[in-house]
C-alpha cells in the first residue's frame, strides 16, 4: 500500500484514504472509539508530521489518543505534574501502547514515534473474510456488568472510563470495559462487591467462533494492562492480582482518594 510523494514544498493535508480506512475498521473491531473531526474521546487520525528533514512520511496515518474533553481541558489550565496534566499523559500513554499491541493483531503495522507523542501506522494487510462481512445479531452471554457488583464500583468505573475516554459495555456484546465477578483466591479473600475489570472487543469479535474466537481474547489481552494505568489517573482504586497458577484479576475496588478532578 503506497503513496506517491507530494510535490516539492507541499504537505499532506489528510492520511491516505484507503490506509485510513484499514485503521479504522482495525480500531472498531478492538472496540475502540474514533475521533472523528480531531474532537475527544477516541483515536484522532491525521497525517503523519516528519521528525526530521529525512523523514518521508507522506502517505502514512499518525494515531493519538483524546481523552474526554474535560479531562483535556482541565489538563490544559495546569502546569506539568499536576493533577489533571499528570493523568491526561497516564491516560495517552497507556491507550497508545495498548495500540501498538493490539493493531498488529489486526494486521495493522503500528509503532510508537521516538519524538512524537503518537503511533505511526506505515502498512496494513487485508482483513480476512470472515472479519468483513456485517455484524450480526447481539450475541447473548453474560451481562457485562454483572449482578452483584457494589454500586459504588461501579459508578467509579463509569467515572474514571468516561473522562479516559473508553467505553464501558451496557449490552451483552457491546465493546468496552466489562465488570466481572471477581471470585476469592483463599478463604480470606473477601471480593464481595468489587469487580474483575475485562473488555470486549467489537460485537463481530465478540461473537466470533473459530479462529477469530481467539483473536478475541488477544485482543483483550492487549488492551485489559491500559485499563489499571488509565482508570487509575482518572480516580479509580484498582489493582492487579496475579495469582499462580489462574488468570489474573484486575480488581476495581470504588473510587480512589485523589482524583484528577474533584466534584
Amino acid at each position: 500500500m503506497t503513496t506517491p510523494p507530494p510535490p516539492p514544498g507541499t504537505a499532506p493535508t489528510r492520511p491516505d484514504p484507503v490506509l485510513a480506512d484499514r485503521v479504522m475498521d482495525a480500531l472498531h473491531l478492538a472496540g475502540l472509539p474514533i475521533a472523528h473531526g480531531g474532537h475527544g474521546p477516541g483515536v484522532h487520525l491525521r497525517p503523519a508530521e516528519p521528525l526530521t528533514d529525512d523523514d518521508h512520511c507522506h502517505g502514512l496515518t499518525a494515531l493519538h489518543w483524546l481523552p474526554s474533553p474535560r479531562l483535556a481541558h482541565a489538563a490544559a489550565t495546569e502546569h506539568h505534574q499536576q493533577p489533571a496534566h499528570t493523568a491526561q499523559q497516564l491516560v495517552v500513554n497507556a491507550v497508545q501502547h495498548a495500540l501498538t499491541t493490539a493493531l498488529p493483531l489486526l494486521g495493522v503495522t503500528a509503532s510508537e514515534a521516538s519524538t512524537l507523542w503518537e503511533i505511526r501506522v506505515t502498512d496494513a494487510e487485508p482483513l480476512p473474510r470472515d472479519l468483513t462481512a456485517p455484524p450480526g445479531p447481539r450475541p447473548s452471554g453474560p451481562e457485562p456488568i454483572a449482578p452483584g457488583i457494589r454500586p459504588d464500583v461501579i459508578t467509579a468505573v463509569h467515572r474514571s472510563a468516561t473522562l479516559a475516554g473508553l467505553p464501558v459495555a451496557h449490552q451483552p456484546g457491546d465493546p468496552g470495559i466489562t465488570l466481572r465477578p471477581c471470585l476469592p483466591l483463599d478463604p480470606d479473600d473477601d471480593t464481595t462487591g468489587i469487580a474483575d475489570l475485562g473488555w470486549n472487543p467489537s460485537r463481530r469479535l465478540t461473537a466470533a467462533t473459530g479462529p477469530a474466537a481467539t483473536l478475541r481474547t488477544a485482543i483483550e489481552e492487549a488492551i485489559r494492562p491500559a485499563l489499571p494505568v488509565a482508570l487509575g489517573a482518572c480516580g479509580l482504586e484498582v489493582w492487579w492480582r496475579r495469582p499462580e497458577g489462574l488468570p489474573p484479576q484486575l480488581r476495581a475496588y470504588g473510587p480512589s482518594d485523589n482524583p484528577p478532578i474533584r466534584r
